[in-house]
């Protein structure tokens, strides 16, 4: 190779390599979270919403979230940008909805749509939820089986 071909490599690396995103000022060290949800009947929960609450507000100033695939399986991220959640103990709020129709409509003809949820709702209250995790200086993976 010339030295041509070598710096444009070079430089190709270091501008993949320096293009993610800019951590925050004051972020947290960030351990791998992979949370998998099922339901008592074995099925997987597919396209709920995860979040992690913590009572410490050193984590109130992050989003710490994920969505579950068709396999149950949530990879937790922190501020929507990065891999993983930051040590401590966290309340799991876990939701998915759907809107459905009543047959009745509006003032204006418009449908009357209500939201139905899919997995109970006590998952999705924050002071309620029978789930939590605890993230300590290592990577997590825990499975939970809920009630619809």
């Amino acid at each position: 190779m010339n030295k041509l071909t070598i710096f444009a490599l070079l430089l190709c690396f270091a501008f993949v390599c320096g293009c993610g995103p800019k951590r925050p000022d004051n972020f947290p060290t960030l351990y791998g979270c992979v949370l998998t949800f099922v339901f008592s009947d074995g099925a997987p929960v597919d396209g709920a919403s995860v979040a992690l609450v913590s009572d410490n507000p050193e984590h109130a100033q992050w989003s710490i979230s994920g969505l579950t695939n068709a396999s149950g399986v949530a990879v937790i991220r922190t501020h929507g940008d990065f891999s993983g959640a930051p040590a401590g103990t966290f309340r799991i709020l876990l939701r998915k909805a759907e809107s459905v129709a009543t047959g009745e409509v509006d003032h204006e003809g418009e449908p009357v749509y209500e939201s139905r949820h899919l997995v109970g709702a006590v998952y999705g209250d924050p002071r309620n939820t029978p789930l939590s995790v605890t993230v300590e200086n290592r990577a997590v993976a825990e499975t939970f089986t809920i009630e619809r």
